[in-house]
């Protein structure tokens, strides 16, 4: 039988010389290493005009797909040059580094001691999430599989009703592949070993366990790895409900094939918390891209009446169930899923020495339990290998290493968010309006890069100023946190803390964006009134040159606020009242001298941006130009 010594993840001397503080700053650095694009490190990383690296793949596609809206950073939104991509050669040898001390990591997990439960989640004395990132990366990051696609088997249930006593004759199952006889359940006398288990009722599985090997199997020619996943139930009494809950959601993160065991009959309460936990894996599964529940199985443990047994019965009690369900307007979610992704499965009595002591040995168990768990188990391994292959929300399928990444995302958020909530209805609507914070500031991105579009030469630039810029964006502002307000679930004080996060977030976004908006405000006036300056020099000396198309183009604006600028300054090719090339250049050089005070009152409203102008010009003659009426420079 295991006891709690097996439970001590990997342990003994390190079969290689690679200090694990190494290897955790190996990993610190990765992190700053990676493309925001493709999320990978660096393939032949690039360094763009802004100052930002991605793959050089990655960025040229960027472009090519964006080609619209110019060569923008997707980062910082700053215009680049698509000519000025210059290799990051230091940035690569880097990464090459990198990519090799992870390689040594994954040959230094795959040797680190024998077959064994690692404790991925576990508990504080104060019943708080622990993450043990290191034992995760060791089991997904392991060469042979890392880059497979990945099954997961997980049980969750009430606490001591035989979760890792199920899960060790899995193992006994999976460890012998390929073997066609019942030799595969063990020695009748074999004590059961694996995950930590023990009859009586006090939990000893604190936190969630993964075995350290993963298990190779054929599918369409491809070999896939099988993972095996132990977690505290989620209705003990004896832990903080909010914890609990939390391991419920990583359970189901996880699992492709999750196995809710129950006790004697599927009772009104299994399904309010199945409800719930139904809300929690579709909440997990749109915040982290992942499909909710890919297969639910009920494990009906201890059934006796009425005293039929296996997958046959447990099919026909499942309809039982939905029929009821059908019947009434509750659990609607549950209903949903039993109808589509859920199988039952009716297991007898194990037997007193079972019940209540022994080692878990065969020659222990009723014969007829012992029938129905070789069956069960065969069907469970059987299953996950032909059709529960972990996939995303798009049904893609991921690798081992894809869901360290989303596993990471997941744990960030439990280990930096205190919810408070105690209920998993509470959880779901916590990470609902969490990705709806997201999308929101996402939706305001998405409208500065319009912004940055439309007005992404002098001439559109000049139709907007910084004061109508920053009210028009404040508008937008207004509309998205309405918006938000609606869509957030929870009680009143919890949804307006979201609401002034969201709002102090993209505030600091709006304040970055009119700021560069103003400088470039500021650089687009000033060629303008160069422009307007070459082209008067272009008709005065009677050659048609390409002042006067930048001259031409300036003169469209007249109809804005900012047009008298250009319009004024195009007006001296008419009148001849002034070398042409000397206005253009005055304007620009005063402007230019004054830009501080003509951008804060332009941004801040004290006067029209014409005015602001005209006010601080000193030259007589340019604001006798500039204040010509509007039907005199038409003419």
């Amino acid at each position: 039988m295991g006891n709690g010594s097996t439970k001590q993840g990997i342990s003994g001397p390190s079969p290689r010389s690679v200090p694990l503080q190494n290897m955790n700053s190996v990993e610190a650095i990765s992190e700053e290493v990676v493309c925001s694009i493709c999320l990978e490190m660096y393939d032949d990383p690039v360094t763009i005009d802004c100052g930002h690296n991605f793959c050089q793949v990655c960025i040229s596609a960027h472009w090519a797909a964006n080609s619209k809206t110019g060569s923008t950073c997707p980062e910082c939104r700053r215009t680049c040059s698509r000519n000025h991509m210059i290799p990051a050669l230091r940035m690569k040898n880097v990464v090459t580094k990198i990519r090799d001390a992870l390689q040594k990591r994954r040959e230094y997990s795959e040797a680190a001691g024998p077959p064994a439960p690692c404790q991925i989640i576990g508990l504080d004395k104060d019943s708080k999430l622990i993450v043990h990132e290191e034992e995760l990366r060791s089991c997904l990051e392991q060469k042979s599989v890392w880059n497979r696609a990945v099954c997961f088997i997980s049980v969750i249930g009430e606490q001591r009703k035989g979760k890792s006593f199920l899960l060790n004759y899995i193992l006994r199952c999976l460890k012998n592949l390929g073997v066609t006889d019942d030799s595969w359940m063990g020695r009748d006398n074999e004590p059961l070993e694996g995950f930590d288990w023990r009859p009586g009722v006090n939990s000893t599985t604190k936190g969630v366990w993964m075995w350290n090997k993963p298990f190779l199997a054929e599918r369409d020619g491809q070999k896939i790895a099988i993972f095996l996943v132990d977690t505290e139930g989620s209705l003990d009494i004896e832990q903080d409900k909010e914890a609990s809950v939390k391991l419920s959601a990583f359970s189901m993160l996880m699992s492709s094939y999750l196995i809710y065991n129950v006790a004697t009959m599927l009772k009104e309460t299994d399904l309010e918390y199945l409800e719930m936990f139904v809300h929690v894996a579709e909440g997990v599964g749109k915040a982290f891209s992942l499909q909710p529940i890919q297969h639910l199985e009920f494990l009906v443990r201890d059934h006796f009446y009425p005293p039929e047994f296996g997958s046959a019965a447990g099919q026909e009690y499942l309809k039982g169930v939905i029929k009821k369900l059908e019947a009434s307007s509750r659990h609607k979610r549950s209903l949903e899923l039993l109808q589509s992704r859920a199988s039952c499965y009716l297991l007898p009595f194990p037997g007193k020495k079972v019940a209540v002591g022994g080692h878990g040995s065969l020659s222990e168990m009723d014969e007829d339990f012992r029938d129905f768990l070789k069956k069960y188990v065969h069907d469970v391994v059987t299953s996950t290998i032909g059709k529960c292959i972990k996939t995303d929300s798009n049904g893609a399928i991921l690798t081992c290493r894809r869901m360290v990444g989303k596993i990471k995302k997941f744990v960030e958020i439990m280990k930096t968010t205190e919810y408070g909530f105690s209920s998993p209805l509470e959880m779901a609507i916590a990470l609902k309006n969490k990705m709806a914070l997201e999308n929101f500031r996402k939706e305001f991105h998405k409208a500065l890069q319009q912004e940055e579009k439309n007005s992404d030469n002098f001439v559109k630039t000049l139709k907007t100023t910084p004061k109508e810029m920053k009210a028009k964006l404040e508008r937008c502002v207004e509309e998205l946190l309405a918006s938000c307000k609606n869509e957030l679930e929870g009680e009143e004080e919890k949804k307006q803390e979201h609401l002034m996060l969201l709002a102090g977030q993209i505030q600091e976004d709006l304040e970055n964006y009119t700021s560069g908006y103003a400088k470039k405000f500021k650089t687009s006036a000033i060629k303008a009134g160069a422009a307007a300056g070459a082209a008067g020099i272009g008709l005065l000396g009677g050659a048609v040159c390409a002042g006067v198309v930048l001259a031409t183009e300036a003169l469209l604006i007249a109809g804005s606020k900012l047009g008298t600028v250009a319009a004024g300054a195009l007006a001296v090719t008419g009148t001849f009242a002034l070398v042409a090339g000397g206005v253009g250049a005055k304007l620009g050089s005063t402007f230019g001298k004054k830009e501080e005070e003509n951008l804060q009152m332009a941004t801040e409203g004290t006067k029209t941006g014409e005015e602001a102008f005209v006010d601080n010009i000193q030259d007589v003659e340019l604001v006798t130009l500039l204040k010509i009426p509007s039907d005199k420079k038409n003419k």
